[in-house]
């Protein structure tokens, strides 16, 4: 048979002392664990213009400025606008940006005053293509190895 408890003698819960050691000890591994398995991240912001919309519902009595458009295809990269008729085929399957560069260079030598590219790609081009012809229109390197800005106003549109 068992007894039944005392109520004379009480155990009080606050004369008891919480063990956080323990827990200190789990805060003291997992916080350099996580630290070091954090990725930090480089990002870059790379600025693209919306293409503007012409104000006005009349006809112009003058002709509509040309910029540079670049289209890249299955096939390889085009220029339209004021690089009309160039076509810049693929190299061993990769798109050749070096020509690229230098075609654009030659334009902006011949149309100095224009800063605007549109740039047009297919849904399906990965991401670095968008990234490689973008820096080829932005800007090219001389043989001097100096930099020179070509087309820094660009905006990004899809090929249909």
């Amino acid at each position: 048979m068992a007894y039944r408890p005392s109520k004379r003698r009480r155990h009080s819960i606050s004369d008891m002392d919480l063990n956080l050691t323990p827990v200190m000890n789990l805060f003291m591994v997992i916080i350099p664990f996580l630290l070091l398995t954090a990725v930090f991240a480089k990002t870059a912001v790379i600025d693209t213009y919306l293409p503007q919309e012409s104000g006005g519902g009349g006809v112009s009595q003058t002709a509509a400025p040309k910029i540079l458009i670049v289209k890249a295809t299955e096939k390889g990269i085009e220029l339209g606008g004021i690089g009309e008729g160039i076509f810049i085929p693929r190299v061993e399957g990769n798109l050749n940006y070096k020509q690229l560069s230098i075609e654009l260079a030659r334009l902006k030598n011949s149309h100095p005053d224009e800063e605007e590219a549109v740039l047009l790609f297919p849904p399906q081009i990965p991401y670095d293509h968008v990234v490689q012809i973008m820096d080829a229109a932005r800007e090219t390197t001389t043989e001097n190895g100096i930099k020179k800005i070509l087309f820094p106003a660009i905006s990004l549109g899809e090929n249909k």
